[in-house]
């Protein structure tokens, strides 16, 4: 019997500002629910947290190889809050897919002479995130 299907790392793509972001080999994501420590003294030594999350929050890093320099610099110079969507390829009929707004805070180029430049960048959720799963 077969086991159900997992994730492909190269089948996650990104695109921001309706422009897909190509030669990405790393994507990481991670989600934040802070919590809401309500400690006091009627606690008995023992922390209390707030039944509903605080801050809620979507940080996504990623690197790869350049292969379109001037959309990368482009989208760094903006300045702005971006539509993002991240396909997660994950084999269902229609991808499921994250929708949220954010900001490209942090972008990185290098190389090594005898090899590709490669790039890193961060980008960091403004609002809610959309989660739609797949069909």
């Amino acid at each position: 019997m077969a086991a159900g299907r997992g994730l492909l790392g190269r089948e996650i793509t990104l695109t921001v500002g309706g422009a897909t972001i190509l030669g990405v080999v790393t994507k990481d994501f991670s989600f934040t629910n802070s919590a809401v420590d309500v400690t006091d003294d009627q606690s008995s030594g023992y922390r209390e947290l707030l039944a509903t999350g605080g801050l809620k929050q979507l940080d996504m890093s990623l690197a790869g190889k350049v292969k379109n320099y001037a959309l990368l610099r482009t989208l760094f110079e903006t300045s702005q809050m971006m539509a993002c969507v991240v396909q997660l390829g994950d084999g269902a009929s229609t991808d499921s897919t994250l929708t949220f707004d954010a900001l490209l805070t942090d972008l990185q180029f290098g190389g090594d002479s005898n090899d590709g430049v490669e790039f890193s960048a961060n980008l960091q959720s403004s609002g809610t995130v959309a989660f739609v799963a797949g069909t």
